[in-house]
């Protein structure tokens, strides 16, 4: 299997798949395939009616995932401008990567989902949760920036900025007001202290 990133205002990632290998997606991003590529389902985990409709309802996290299986090309990609990279990761590997910025991952990779809970009434961040070993794309709108924290270190990022932490990240929600008053609370906005160890990707449009 092979991904290509096509450059351009929204870029797309190409996958050529050989007989038999197979690549899964959210539903509805993908542009185009070749005929011979089949389309199937993939079921999301469920931990529970009540867990699957806070997840779709309020996340945005899909039901389910579609597959698609080779021979053939298969084109995919998500609806705004910014820049796509494709990751490898090894065998019991693990990263977060935040809602609707997954583009397409080799069918190796192993997918869950995971909330970090918001404050008050902030619904927090639903993330992705893929595991190795494989290959996947990652959307960030915007460009990318990555920070490496070592252990105790710590920096306060807006909700939106989060593109994919290492999962051992400690992320503590607060509500930032800009001034006192009622324009400082009308201004007040979702952050969150991020604490090292690990890898943290922001997006410098989300």
């Amino acid at each position: 299997m092979e991904l290509e990133v096509v450059p351009g205002v929204v870029p797309s990632v190409l996958a050529t798949l050989a007989a038999g290998e197979a690549i899964f997606s959210e539903h509805g991003i993908v542009l185009y395939k070749e005929d011979p590529v089949q389309v199937d389902r993939r079921t999301i985990p469920s931990k529970g009616f009540g867990s699957t409709l806070k997840r779709t309802s309020v996340g945005g996290v899909p039901f389910f995932l579609a597959e698609f299986t080779g021979p053939g090309r298969a084109a995919f990609s998500r609806n705004g401008p910014g820049e796509v990279r494709i990751v490898e990761l090894a065998s019991g590997e693990i990263l977060d990567v935040a809602e609707g910025s997954l583009v397409c991952a080799a069918k190796s990779i192993g997918y869950d989902t995971v909330l970090t809970k918001g404050t008050g009434t902030y619904r927090g961040i639903w993330f992705d949760r893929l595991s190795g070993p494989g290959k996947f794309a990652l959307h960030a709108y915007g460009n990318f920036v990555t920070l490496s924290l070592h252990p105790g270190e710590t920096i306060v990022c807006e909700r939106g900025a989060i593109l994919h932490k290492t999962p051992a990240m400690v992320l503590t929600p607060f509500v930032q007001k800009v001034g006192t008053g009622f324009v400082g609370r009308m201004m007040a906005q979702e952050m969150y202290t991020v604490q090292g160890p690990g890898t943290i990707g922001l997006q410098t449009g989300g």
